[in-house]
């Protein structure tokens, strides 16, 4: 007989490939009771989960465990999901979970709960990527099947809400095995005819394995997919749905929907009618602003016109004028004062008037210049003498006395 001898660390190996190859190991569900369990600083979970005859490893990474909904402790009875994983290095079979939850719950709302975390750490929930509704859409798509009350229900409600709007129905199956693949083909199907502005996805009350349908993958991915703004309307208000927390927009119920999606034509007939009253008194308020604006305007008009500033100009020039003219007056007086006082002082220092008082002025009869000394004299001088009355000629001779003292005072 042929044996073959393996290291421990090859046989470990293999035990891990035969496990990680069988399907069931790969997605499978266990219950027990937690008899140990640690909550590590790095965020990760260890646990022990057993029944009265056995006992499991288990092990839960962060990213996995800040989803979760509950926090286990020592003695719960629970439900895990996730994977048998073989601990090569200490040969020790394990669970690597991805779900926690609270013994007793059905298996659909097992697998809707991992579903639901999944979907949520790919991001297919979040807010951001929500998208608005149009306020008055023109054309409503309506995915949900074509004998059911719901597409009556919303019909009734876009009579009596919004007359005008088109409602486009692509009917599908909304419960059973088929339905998830229908509801797919029915939106995917929506979202290439043109100019629908919203879909309404749902279907009216019922079981949880009736509601099964909108809390399929396929269907959450479709939804994520779509290109039009989805409203999912499952079931009743306390139903919630994958579908809901995947559409833009989640309604209590398919009537709901409609109500949501579409505008109350009287609620826009009354604002319409206060938007007019609105603009009635706005208009009334501008105009009567801008005639006072005018009439601002007419009385700057009036105060900056050329014949006004013609008119301040004039009275600005007969000031100066006035001002000129009295300036010119004043200068002239005080000319006329100087001039006097001239003429006073020349009056008085005029010849005239000095041989009047009994002088009179001697002049040389050649040059005309006057003989102010004795010393302008030569021996005998032609001059001619000034009176008041009269010119006389005569010779002037030196007088020898004065002479010789002139002459002696000189050296």
């Amino acid at each position: 007989m042929v044996f073959q001898v393996f290291p421990v660390s090859t046989l470990n190996a293999y035990i891990q490939q035969v496990l990680a190859a069988d399907d069931i190991l790969a997605d499978v569900w266990i219950e027990g009771e937690i008899s140990s369990i640690t909550y590590a600083r790095s965020g990760h979970v260890y646990f022990k989960l057993c029944d009265d005859d056995a006992v499991i490893d288990g092990a839960m990474w962060r990213t996995f465990f800040s989803r979760q909904t509950i926090r286990p402790s020592v003695g719960d009875s629970i439900v895990v999901h996730g994977r048998i994983d073989y601990y090569t290095a200490q040969g020790r079979l394990q669970i690597i979970a991805d779900v926690f939850e609270h013994q007793g719950r059905g298996i659909l709302a097992l697998q809707m709960e991992r579903l639901r975390q999944q979907l949520e750490a790919e991001g297919l929930f979040d807010p951001e990527r929500k998208r608005p509704l149009p306020r008055f859409p023109r054309r409503v798509g309506v995915v949900t099947s074509s004998t059911g009350a719901v597409w009556h229900d919303i019909q009734n409600v876009a009579r009596r809400r919004f007359p005008l709007v088109e409602l486009v129905l692509v009917p599908a199956s909304v419960q059973g095995p088929q339905a998830p693949a229908e509801i797919v083909a029915a939106i995917e199907h929506m979202c290439m005819l043109d100019d629908i502005d919203v879909m309404i996805v749902g279907r009216g009350g019922g079981s949880p394995e009736d509601l099964a349908p909108f809390n399929d993958e396929s269907v959450a991915r479709a939804i994520f997919a779509s290109s039009i703004p989805v409203v999912s309307a499952v079931g009743h208000e306390t139903d919630i749905s994958i579908a809901d927390m995947v559409a833009d927009v989640r309604a209590p119920t398919p009537s709901a929907a409609a109500e949501i999606v579409l505008p109350d034509i009287l609620e826009l007939h009354e604002r319409l009618a206060d938007h007019r009253q609105d603009l009635i008194q706005i208009i009334e308020e501008y105009l009567a602003e801008t005639g006072h604006a005018v009439d601002r305007l007419q009385r700057r008009l009036l105060l900056q016109s050329p014949a006004i500033h013609i008119n301040r100009m004039r009275r600005q020039l007969d000031s100066v004028a006035h001002q000129i003219h009295a300036a010119a007056d004043a200068d002239l007086r005080r000319r006329e004062q100087s001039l006097s006082s001239t003429a006073k002082l020349l009056d008085a220092l005029h010849p005239g008037h000095v041989l009047r008082r009994g002088y009179a002025l001697v002049r040389h009869a050649v040059n005309d210049k006057p003989v102010r000394r004795v010393s302008d004299l030569r021996d005998e001088t032609p001059v001619l003498v000034y009176f008041q009355d009269g010119t006389a000629r005569g010779v002037l001779r030196r007088d020898s006395e004065n002479a010789t003292q002139q002459e002696s005072e000189q050296s």
